[in-house]
């Protein structure tokens, strides 16, 4: 089903354009516009209409398929040092502390690289205090962290790692493969922070070696 929306200027009735939406029911949002309703204003239109709860951010799976092959390719291998490290520890039975941070270092390098992606966004825009300033709270968050005492810093990068998607996804300025694929990864690297929490309760633990590991892990 198809269903039409119609925006028209005046003094350009005949500059129109047509776009289409994937919906998460398979239907498609028909969209004609003039040159007063940019492409972007209509998807920014379209993600503040249709995101609005945690669940909904997973519809955007669908357009994984679409993701281009290189981003796609090093998103997939980034998940790499993630999952190493609860696979080694189990297959060990042995919780290891100074794994355990390296874990927790490499999910504070993603998350400036998520900060990064947002500013890169915002260079063609003048300046707006409330995004620059958003851009700039993962880094923030991963500072954070690395100086949080034992498994807190565990549940901190986790709970900061979804939160910072979940608003990235719900907000115009990506597009919907590249969506998909953050959400993908997110959940992905979450799971292996909690199963790294989880073997940090049942498995014996190695005394750690590294001040930073015994401060934090």
């Amino acid at each position: 089903m198809l269903t039409s929306f119609t925006y028209r200027s005046l003094s350009s009735l005949s500059v129109r354009r047509t776009i289409k939406y994937p919906l998460w029911n398979s239907a498609n949002i028909r969209t004609t516009y003039s040159n007063e309703f940019t492409k972007n204003e209509l998807l920014r239109r379209y993600n503040t209409e249709h995101s609005s709860t945690y669940f909904d951010q997973f519809r955007y799976l669908r357009h994984v398929k679409d993701a281009p092959t290189v981003p796609l390719s090093f998103g997939l291998l980034g998940l790499v040092p993630f999952a190493a490290v609860p696979l080694y520890m189990y297959s060990t039975g042995i919780y290891l502390p100074d794994l355990a941070f390296t874990q927790l270092a490499y999910s504070a390098s993603i998350l400036s690289y998520i900060g990064g992606i947002r500013w890169g966004t915002l260079l063609e825009e003048s300046n707006d205090w409330k995004k620059y300033t958003y851009s700039i709270l993962p880094s923030i968050a991963a500072w954070f962290a690395l100086l949080m005492p034992g498994r807190w810093s565990i549940v901190w990068a986790l709970t900061s790692l979804q939160g910072f998607a979940f608003y990235d996804v719900t907000r115009p300025g990506y597009p919907l493969w590249f969506k998909g694929l953050r959400v993908l990864l997110t959940a992905a690297s979450s799971l292996t922070l909690l199963a790294t929490l989880i073997l940090s309760f049942v498995l014996p633990k190695k005394e750690a070696t590294t001040n930073n590991a015994k401060r934090t892990m």
